[in-house]
């Protein structure tokens, strides 16, 4: 057999007693610190129905999943994320919706498919807080994620929060098709640069977009081949109902009359410059939401900029320091799954800016899963590994001696065996060594390997040697 055939799969690695330890103990402290917040633990299957997560609302998880058939012939995928089979569970264990409120906890990997950074798992802590819509439920979430995370990273922790409605207000203000607002929620990093609007507007038209004002003598222009081509792509991926034909000129009155309702560049540029403002503000909550205030003056309905101002303010009340939270209007995860209030949690040692976690408010998921149109749900997770990277937590097994009995002579078998019952029973870790030819070869080897302490015998007489 081909040895290469033997060798893990890519984007997965194995885990040793060191790791798997860690994790142990960050999991233990997870689930005693969510127990005494009235969280219970759940753990659902690792094993779903792959319809559970592709009618997942906007989700850009399908492409990765990891599906298959499984021996019954059912379409079935390792679970993508844990919030639909938690959602699942209500479901399909509560006749009665809508329900009290119900507070979950878990523990567990995700699998997703990812080229890019070559990790095709995430091990997970996470909480779900389901069937309240209050801002009671957005503060206590953030709270939670806030503190428990404090307790691993200390001092070391950064938090940012944002709000998706307030972008969503503006979107909505200036009247975007949906594919503009993709556009410019896939570009905020652009727009927040010092990046001059023709800039902007070039890369939108780069993305597919065309606006009123360039179509208006749209019949007369002479279009290149790429430009065409574009055009054509985005009519056909955004209206299934539109028929192709052969004739040229015929097909640009088609988008000729399709392209006369969208938004002109100068309505585009406006909602562009708002943003900017928006997503650029760097201050303290006070000022930031003051500033807001201002720049969204023309906005006639602002209840998400004053939920916004509502939970960070609150936060004080669990004793959190509000001067350590970063406003960030420009925050907004994942778009068309978070509706409200989010934030990310950072570590300020770690090399990467990646967040290692964060979460929030979203209430559609009950809908795309069994058109259940309320069903408010908020919640937090965590990614373990890079919550614990260069963070030494406290191991269990550095509490116990680690010893090793080294039996070069059979005679002494018995002796060693009661000895290591002996030692265990005082909590050491005892291993029982016969293979290495002299006590000194076991001394080097113990040096690398955390031993704290070496027994032998001679003539039946136990010596220890501390390393």
């Amino acid at each position: 057999m081909n040895k290469l055939n033997l060798n893990k799969v890519l984007g997965f690695k194995d885990k040793y007693s060191e790791e798997i330890s860690v994790l142990n103990d960050l999991n233990s402290k997870f689930f005693k610190f969510t127990e005494k917040w009235g969280y219970t633990q759940i753990s659902p299957p690792i094993i779903e129905k792959t319809d559970l997560f592709s009618n997942k609302i906007s989700s850009s998880l399908t492409s990765n999943i990891y599906y298959f058939t499984d021996p019954s012939g059912q379409e079935v995928s390792l679970r993508p994320d844990f919030t639909s089979s938690i959602i699942r569970m209500i479901f399909e264990n509560n006749e009665n919706l809508p329900l009290n409120e119900i507070r979950y906890s878990y523990s567990g990997e995700i699998y997703r498919y990812n080229n890019i950074s070559n990790k095709n798992y995430i091990s997970q802590n996470g909480v779900e807080f389901i069937g309240n819509d209050s801002l009671t439920s957005d503060i206590e979430i953030t709270a939670l994620a806030i503190l428990f995370s404090k307790e691993i990273v200390g001092n070391e922790l950064l938090v940012s929060v944002g709000h998706v409605g307030i972008i969503s207000d503006v979107l909505n203000y200036f009247k975007l098709s949906d594919r503009e607002s993709i556009f410019i929620l896939q570009n905020l990093d652009l727009i927040s640069k010092d990046n001059n609007l023709d800039f902007i507007i070039n890369k939108a038209k780069d993305f597919g977009l065309y606006f009123k004002n360039d179509l208006i003598n749209l019949q007369n222009k002479s279009f290149s081949n790429n430009e065409y081509s574009r055009m054509l792509d985005f009519a056909f991926s955004n209206d299934s109902n539109f028929s192709q034909t052969r004739e040229k000129d015929s097909i640009i009155e088609g988008l000729a009359n399709k392209y006369e309702k969208n938004t002109t560049v100068e309505i585009f540029s406006d909602c562009i410059n708002l943003i900017s403002k928006l997503i650029n503000i760097d201050d303290n909550l006070e000022e930031s939401v003051s500033k807001a205030n201002k720049i969204l003056s023309k906005i006639p309905v602002k209840n998400n900029l004053s939920d916004f101002y509502k939970i960070v303010s609150s936060l004080k009340n669990y004793e959190i320091d509000l001067s350590k939270i970063k406003i960030n209007f420009g925050l907004v995860r994942e778009w068309g799954y978070y509706s409200g209030f989010v934030f990310n949690l950072y570590n300020k040692n770690l090399l990467e800016k990646n967040n290692f976690g964060g979460g929030g408010r979203y209430n559609s998921l009950g809908n795309s899963i069994n058109n259940n149109d309320s069903f408010p749900a908020t919640g937090f997770a965590i990614d373990n590994e890079k919550l614990t990277k260069n963070i030494k937590l406290k191991n269990n097994n550095n509490l116990f001696n680690k010893i090793v009995i080294f039996l070069k002579n059979q005679n002494d078998y018995d002796l060693a065996i009661k000895t290591s019952i002996d030692e265990r029973k005082k909590g050491s870790i005892v291993t029982l060594e016969s293979k290495f030819s002299s006590i000194n070869e076991l001394e080097e080897w113990s040096k690398n390997n955390d031993i704290f302490e070496i027994i032998y015998f001679e003539k039946s007489e136990l010596i220890r040697r501390k390393i």
